[in-house]
């Protein structure tokens, strides 16, 4: 819920267009520039595997077809590989964040290291200066941005559905899942009375 290129392909798929949302997973810090042009091949021909094989979704907004695509590609040194990366179908991880803001206090000049942002839209390994106002202006409630994303960065394979695109990722797999271009809601069983529909309070 949190991936921009996601949305942008959300966005696409609500116009009834085809649209294919593909990441890079930044594993090695920094990445050694040798990954990308194997990255961007590998992407290519993912995007024209789906496209000229388009699947099929019965509740999909555009005549029964996929909305979209999530396709996760990790980049490790197996793109260099002969035989490249394994592509396997997953379903989506339902992760989630820790905290994402910081309380700290007034002290003058704030910096730290510890705190590294992962991903294809962050710059990694990178300082966070933050100039603290007087706190006698702000009292006590000063926050920055640190956020805790141990568990979905690093999580553990095992924690992993099997099968999902966290799963596949941990694995060193490029993941590729097919989505609807909506939020989420629980399955229902059967069709409801009206009855059962209505609040009461």
């Amino acid at each position: 819920m949190s991936s921009g290129t996601v949305g942008a392909a959300m966005s696409s798929s609500l116009s009834k267009i085809r649209s294919i949302a593909i990441s890079y997973g930044t594993v090695v810090h920094p990445t050694p520039t040798t990954y990308f042009q194997p990255a961007h091949e590998l992407g290519c021909r993912i995007i024209n595997q789906l496209w000229n094989n388009w699947g099929q979704d019965v509740h999909g907004l555009r005549q029964g077809e996929v909305d979209m695509y999530s396709v996760n590609i990790p980049l490790i040194e197996g793109l260099l590989s002969d035989t490249g990366l394994r592509i396997c179908w997953t379903t989506m991880w339902r992760s989630s964040y820790g905290r994402l803001f910081k309380h700290i206090s007034a002290e003058g000049k704030l910096t730290d290291s510890s705190v590294k942002a992962a991903g294809p839209d962050s710059a990694t390994n990178a300082q966070t200066t933050a100039d603290v106002p007087d706190s006698q202006e702000i009292g006590d409630l000063l926050f920055k941005w640190g956020p805790d994303m141990v568990d979905l960065i690093n999580p553990p394979l095992t924690s992993l559905p099997v099968g999902s695109d966290g799963w596949a990722i941990c694995k060193g797999w490029v993941s590729v899942t097919p989505l609807r271009a909506s939020f989420g809601e629980p399955e229902h069983q059967g069709v409801p009375h009206e009855e059962s529909l209505v609040w009461k309070l």
